[in-house]
C-alpha cells in the first residue's frame, strides 16, 4: 500500500483536531509575500516555508501602519512648464526681430550743405533776356500769360449802345527754324471759318529744339466788334501775312485751348458815370490781388514775382440784374515774366560771391524778398527786362546725394571724412552705419541720405 506522506505533517497547533485544507492563496496575496531567506542554506520545500502575506506579518508583529491615501488631485507642474516654454518662445522672437530691425536698416547719412545768406542793395540792378534770344550763359525769362475775370452790380440808368471785340489767348508755334520768329505788332491770325484776329504788341517766336516746335503764349483781338467773333476753341489759326513764304506759312501757326467772349453790338443797360467808376476801380482792385496771389512762386523750375506783374483790362459787356441792376464786367490779362530757377540763382551768386560763381547753388527766399521791374520793356517778351531785388534770400549749394552714396560704397568708416570734403557742397556731415557693428559702408541702394536745412549764415 503507498504510504501517504500528508501523514507526517502535525498541524502547529491541535494535531487532533479535524484537517481542514487550507485555500491557495490570492493574486493579491502572493503579490505581496516577501520571500524570506536563510543564510547559506537552500530554502525548504515543504508546506512551513511558504512566506506569509506581509500584512500577516506586519500584524503579528504589532508594526502594521495604513498606506498613505492617495491624493485628490495630482500636482500641477505640467501648466507650469508650459508657460516656460511659452516665455522662451516670446524672448526668442524678440530677440530675432531687435537682430532683424538692425540688420535691415539702412545706414544714414545726414548732409548740411553749405550756404551764404545774401542782402540786396535796391541800386544793383540785373538785366534778363528774351529767351529766344538769350545768349548761353545770360539769364533769360518767358512771359506767363493769363485771364480772369470779375464783375460788379450797380444801379442802372437807361440803355446806351455799345460795341466792342472779342478777345482770347493763343498759343504760337516755330516748326520753321531753329532761330526765333518776330511777329509784329497786329500780326494777323485767321479761324477756317476766315475770322481775323490781330495781336496788339509785336511777339517773338522762339526756334525749335530739335523736333519741338518753339511756343508763346499772346493775347489777340477781334478785328472788329461783334459777337460772332466769342468763338469756340480753334485746332489752328494760320497767319496770312506769310503766305508769301509757303514754308514759313505751314509751319509757324497758333491753336487756342479756350472759347473767346467780349465781342458786343448793340444796345446794353447804362449806368451812371460816377457808379461805373467806383465799380470798375472795386473790380480791378480784386482782380489785380488775384493776379498777384496767382504769380508768387519760388519753385525747383522757375521764379516768379508779383511785382513784374503787367495787367491789362478789357471791358466786357455789361448784362441787366434781376430788379433792375447793372452788372459791369471786367477782365484781366496777366503777363508776368518767369525766370528758370537754377539760372536765377546762378546770376544772384556771380554778383555776390566769387566763391560761390562757378557752384550748383539754388535761391531759398528770405524776409522781404522780392523784385521790380526797374524799366518795363515794350512788349513784354520781346526785349531786354531790367529789375532789382530787395530783401535777403540764402543761396544753398547743391549736393549730388548719388555721387556720394557711390562714392562711399564699399569704404570704410575711417575715409568717410575725407570722401565727404570732396563734395564741394557739403558743409557738415554725419554717417550711421548699419547694422552697428560693421566698419565699412553697404552698398549705395543701402545708403540713405539725408539733406538737412542750412542755418542762416553770415550775410555777404
Amino acid at each position: 500500500m503507498a504510504k501517504d506522506y500528508f501523514e507526517d505533517i502535525t498541524p502547529p497547533e491541535n494535531a487532533s483536531s479535524e484537517r481542514t485544507p487550507t485555500p491557495p492563496p490570492s493574486l493579491e496575496s502572493r503579490s505581496e509575500q516577501v520571500p524570506i531567506r536563510v543564510a547559506d542554506a537552500p530554502p525548504a520545500r515543504g508546506i512551513r516555508n511558504i512566506a506569509a502575506p506581509r500584512a500577516a506579518r506586519a500584524k503579528a508583529s504589532g508594526d502594521f501602519r495604513e498606506p498613505p491615501p492617495f491624493p485628490s488631485e495630482p500636482p500641477r507642474t505640467k501648466g507650469y512648464s508650459r508657460w516656460i516654454l511659452w516665455g522662451a518662445a516670446l524672448l526668442a522672437l524678440v530677440a530675432l526681430a531687435t537682430l532683424a530691425l538692425f540688420s535691415f536698416r539702412d545706414t544714414v547719412i545726414r548732409v548740411v550743405p553749405k550756404s551764404h545768406t545774401v542782402v540786396f542793395d535796391p541800386a544793383t540792378t540785373f538785366t534778363a533776356f528774351p529767351e529766344s534770344t538769350a545768349a548761353t550763359g545770360t539769364l533769360s525769362y518767358t512771359v506767363q500769360t493769363s485771364e480772369l475775370e470779375d464783375s460788379e452790380v450797380v444801379p442802372s440808368q437807361g440803355t446806351t449802345h455799345a460795341e466792342t471785340k472779342a478777345s482770347g489767348s493763343i498759343t504760337v508755334y516755330n516748326e520753321y527754324s531753329d532761330a526765333s520768329v518776330k511777329l509784329i505788332k497786329n500780326t494777323r491770325f485767321q479761324t477756317p471759318d476766315g475770322l481775323v484776329f490781330r495781336t496788339p504788341a509785336e511777339v517773338v517766336v522762339p526756334g525749335k529744339k530739335g523736333s519741338a516746335p518753339g511756343q508763346v503764349n499772346v493775347m489777340v483781338v477781334a478785328d472788329a466788334a461783334g459777337e460772332k467773333y466769342n468763338i469756340a476753341p480753334v485746332s489752328r489759326f494760320t497767319l496770312p501775312g506769310l503766305a508769301s513764304s509757303p514754308g514759313m506759312y505751314a509751319k509757324v501757326y497758333a491753336k487756342s485751348t479756350a472759347s473767346f467772349s467780349g465781342g458786343f453790338v448793340g444796345d446794353q443797360p447804362a449806368v451812371a458815370p460816377g457808379a461805373l467808376e467806383t465799380a470798375l476801380s472795386a473790380v480791378r482792385a480784386r482782380l489785380e490781388e488775384k493776379a498777384r496771389a496767382g504769380s508768387t512762386g519760388t519753385g525747383s523750375e522757375t521764379i516768379m514775382f508779383p511785382d513784374m506783374i503787367q495787367i491789362t483790362y478789357q471791358d466786357l459787356p455789361n448784362t441787366s440784374e434781376a430788379g433792375g441792376g447793372v452788372r459791369v464786367h471786367q477782365r484781366a490779362v496777366i503777363e508776368v515774366p518767369s525766370f528758370p530757377s537754377s539760372a536765377f540763382a546762378k546770376t544772384i551768386a556771380r554778383s555776390v560771391s566769387a566763391d560761390a560763381e562757378a557752384a550748383d547753388v539754388f535761391l531759398v527766399p528770405g524776409e522781404g524778398f522780392g523784385a521790380r521791374v526797374s524799366e518795363s520793356p515794350a512788349p513784354l517778351g520781346s526785349n531786354p527786362l531790367e529789375f532789382s531785388l530787395s530783401g535777403s534770400a540764402q543761396l544753398v549749394w547743391r549736393v549730388d546725394t548719388a555721387a556720394l552714396a557711390d562714392a562711399l560704397a564699399g569704404r570704410s568708416q575711417d575715409s568717410f571724412t575725407t570722401i565727404a570734403n570732396e563734395f564741394p557742397g557739403i558743409q557738415e556731415a554725419h554717417a550711421r552705419i548699419e547694422p552697428f557693428w560693421k566698419t565699412v559702408f553697404p552698398a549705395a541702394a543701402d545708403i540713405t541720405i539725408q539733406l538737412e536745412s542750412p542755418a542762416p549764415s553770415e550775410a555777404i
